[in-house]
């Protein structure tokens, strides 16, 4: 009788020892694609922001007469002049504009005049330091041609 209970006992006990194995393993499992979906949305949220930042950008390069002063005068506090056809923004890991001590992020307006009508421009957001582009965008604008004797 004394063996048969002892038997019981260590088939159960190994049963025991089965199941909390699987469901560490489980848990295991689990706890990673929990942290993976959390990687994925902070890459989304980034990417979402990075959109919305460049194509203000574009919008202000589409529509502005004068589009690289109407930049300057938008970013008042992050623009760094690189050159007479191309601005430099800085943005804090927010995505608000900030000095160079602060930059987790930095945006290239670039722009090319073909002709008096035509003005080819890119907009490029970095991570960091030219590191890592997070999202660009190109384009061509096009201004309504008036003669000089209608003015």
């Amino acid at each position: 009788m004394k063996k048969k209970a002892s038997g019981r006992s260590s088939l159960l006990l190994m049963e025991l020892i089965l199941s909390i194995l699987f469901f560490a393993l489980a848990s295991a499992v689990c706890l990673q694609i929990f942290v993976k979906a959390s990687l994925i949305g902070k890459d989304t949220k980034e990417l979402d922001q990075a959109v919305r930042c460049v194509t203000s950008a574009a919008e202000l390069l589409g529509q502005a007469e004068e589009p690289m002063k109407q930049i300057m005068e938008q970013y008042p506090n992050s623009f760094v002049l690189s050159g007479e056809n191309s601005i430099t923004l800085l943005f804090d890991e927010d995505f608000y504009s900030c000095d160079s001590e602060h930059m987790a992020y930095q945006m290239d307006i670039i722009t090319v005049q073909s002709d008096i009508q035509t003005t080819e421009w890119s907009v490029i957001l970095y991570k960091d330091h030219h590191t890592e582009p997070v999202y660009q965008l190109e384009g061509t604008t096009y201004r309504q041609y008036v003669p000089v004797e209608h003015l």
